[in-house]
């Protein structure tokens, strides 16, 4: 007779199948030959170079900084799976103690893979922290249990949460969460070069959260259509990542209330053609919560790396920074310029220079003022902040031809 953990099993083994059938659909023997093996070569050489001799950037790098944003990315990786499918309603949802047994299977699950996980970055760069930062085991051995309990926290609060909470509620609750669970991470995570106390208290304190969610989710029943809903998109989601790469699709159509711009107000003052169409995409960008969560995502990690480094590579990190903006920036207006609705109007070439140039300057001007005043701190105090700030964005305007078309910028479109 089956058995519940016999029952786990067998579905992690037919999911780990699935999965791996999916990748060696595109991982052939070329792929391996004329891409993997040569960059696994080349990285280990590079890798035993820099354990043999460490070289002198790897000494400047802030490690004890760098490590807890990998870190941290890794955080979000990883949720309790229990492995419920749609006919489990016939049998399991009449024999809760089955349900309970697949609940704990996953959770031991699901803490042994993000041990593995997190274990990667850590015996990656665990020469670097030992040698050029000078951390000890102690020091790495506790950052590597905080992440990990935090890391089970999180996903077992995703859990109990999954079901009971819908529409703005929900997504209200997640910006919060997250944000919270970022700042209780990196908190005693930053300080742990300096102080081990913190850490230890912080560890031994996700340890008895970790200990009272558990039991806590243990004793709650399971929403299970939440639960089938999420073990089906998990199932799918190499599949997924695999086809959008060769199936070209459409994002589906649902009409709901942007956050910003919900009237049609207007934001510039002119109304000929080129302004116009830069007032619609920097709408259309603004109300899209993927292009948001991106350009955010491009400029809070931005932010994070002219901190670190001194104040002139800053200064040329402001400007290589710009260029990659540029560039994205110039990728996105293509796809969003070729759209039907866009494509219906008889837009002419200078329209489309203008509305190009205007919309890309005022979405790149807020993260070049805040780059060029972090990178003129770093060189002149406060003064020199302010003043970074003001060049950078007169020379913006300068480059961007602001006030004027720009074919000389613009001349790919």
């Amino acid at each position: 007779m089956m058995t519940p953990r016999q029952l786990f099993w067998i579905r992690l083994k037919r999911n780990q199948k699935e999965q791996l059938r999916a990748w060696l659909s595109v991982l052939d023997w070329t792929v391996w030959l004329y891409m993997l093996i040569p960059g696994l070569i080349i990285g280990g050489g590079l890798y035993r170079e820099a354990l043999l001799e460490m070289p002198e950037w790897a000494v400047k790098l802030p490690w004890a900084e760098l490590y807890p944003v990998i870190l941290l990315i890794l955080l979000f990786v990883g949720q309790i799976r229990i492995f419920v499918e749609e006919a489990d309603r016939l049998f399991l949802l009449q024999r809760p103690e089955w349900l309970q047994t697949l609940k704990r299977c996953g959770i031991a699950y699901t803490l042994g893979k993000k041990v593995i996980v997190m274990a990667i970055p850590y015996l990656l760069l665990l020469p670097f922290l030992i040698k050029a930062e000078g951390l000890s085991r102690l020091q790495l051995g506790l950052a590597f249990g905080f992440t990990v309990v935090t890391g089970m926290i999180m996903a077992l609060s995703i859990q109990l949460l999954n079901g009971r909470l819908k529409g703005w509620r929900k997504r209200s609750f997640e910006v919060l969460t997250t944000l919270a669970f970022i700042a209780i991470y990196l908190i005693p995570m930053i300080a742990w070069a300096r102080s081990v106390g913190m850490l230890s208290v912080s560890l031994a304190a996700g340890t008895v959260v970790l200990f009272l969610l558990i039991r806590l989710g243990l004793r709650t029943p399971i929403q299970f259509e939440a639960e089938v809903k999420t073990e089906n998109a998990s199932r799918l989601r190499s599949t997924e990542l695999l086809m959008s790469q060769v199936i070209e699709s459409k994002p589906i159509i649902r009409v709901k209330r942007p956050y910003l711009f919900r009237y049609s107000q207007r934001i510039f003052r002119k109304s000929d053609a080129g302004t116009m169409l830069a007032e619609m995409r920097l709408k259309a960008f603004l109300r899209g919560m993927t292009h948001i969560r991106v350009w955010l995502g491009f400029i809070s990690a931005a932010v994070y790396a002219v901190s670190l480094v001194p104040g002139p590579i800053a200064a040329f990190l402001v400007v290589a920074l710009t260029v990659i903006g540029m560039t994205w920036l110039q990728l996105q207006w293509k796809q969003w310029f070729a759209e039907a609705f866009i494509t219906q109007f008889p837009w002419g070439r200078h329209a489309a220079q203008k509305g190009a140039v205007l919309s890309r300057f005022w979405l790149l001007l807020p993260p070049i003022l805040v780059w060029s005043a972090i990178a003129g701190h770093k060189l002149a105090g406060v003064a020199g902040s302010f003043a970074a700030a003001l060049i950078c964005a007169a020379a913006w305007a300068a480059v961007s031809g602001y006030g004027r078309s720009s074919k000389k910028m613009d001349s790919a479109l």
